[in-house]
């Protein structure tokens, strides 16, 4: 089976649009991290990676695009993301990281990155998988544009992966190291995240 080979820049998406309700309101991309905040994580390592960003976020910040409807979900935060990638990169490839993961790592993305551009015939999407268990990043070609273009609500990426044979996992390791898919959704999980962090 032949392999699919590219040069063009993947673009990741970081979405950071989120209403934190379990967070009392408190905005969860602007949480004090490291030496900065939340959000500079998955926008430094993306870069470091070598990925263009577009941050989709509830109001206005440097090189972010808007999500004017984020109680609509985390469907239309991919959508928005996803129309600013097609009008400004074209047939770039999409990738999806979550502002409150923090411990996603360049070397995570890096292979999935490399296993996107390498992957087998037929093959449209790629995501990370830890310990068995579904991940970020996600990476998908423009032939999937259209089954995220009709998600709604709640649904992201990974509602589309069951029963599909044009996706791929990519197993990165996690021995040593904090749950790459860990969510800081409460104010304790935020202090968990800082207790592994430091």
């Amino acid at each position: 089976m032949g392999m699919i080979g590219s040069t063009a820049r993947p673009v990741m998406l970081v979405l950071a649009a989120g209403l934190a309700k379990r967070m009392g309101g408190r905005s969860k991309p602007d949480l004090p991290w490291e030496r900065g905040v939340l959000l500079d994580r998955p926008v430094e390592a993306s870069q470091s990676a070598g990925f263009a960003v577009v941050t989709v976020s509830a109001r206005p910040r440097p090189g972010a695009v808007i999500n004017p409807h984020p109680e609509s979900g985390l469907a239309e935060s991919l959508k928005v993301g996803l129309r600013a990638v097609r009008a400004d990169w074209g047939a770039a490839p999409v990738g999806v990281l979550l502002a409150d993961q923090p411990f996603v790592t360049v070397e995570d993305i890096v292979r999935v990155r490399e296993a996107f551009f390498h992957r087998a015939a037929g093959i449209h999407a790629v995501r990370a998988r830890y310990a068995g268990r579904p991940g970020h990043p996600v990476l998908f070609d423009p032939e999937w544009d259209k089954l995220v273009f009709n998600l709604d609500g709640d649904r992201g990426l990974g509602s589309l992966w069951q029963g599909r044979r044009d996706v791929e996992w990519v197993d990165c390791p996690t021995a040593g190291r904090p749950d790459p898919s860990f969510d800081i959704d409460t104010e304790e999980a935020y202090q968990q995240a800082l207790e592994w962090a430091h």
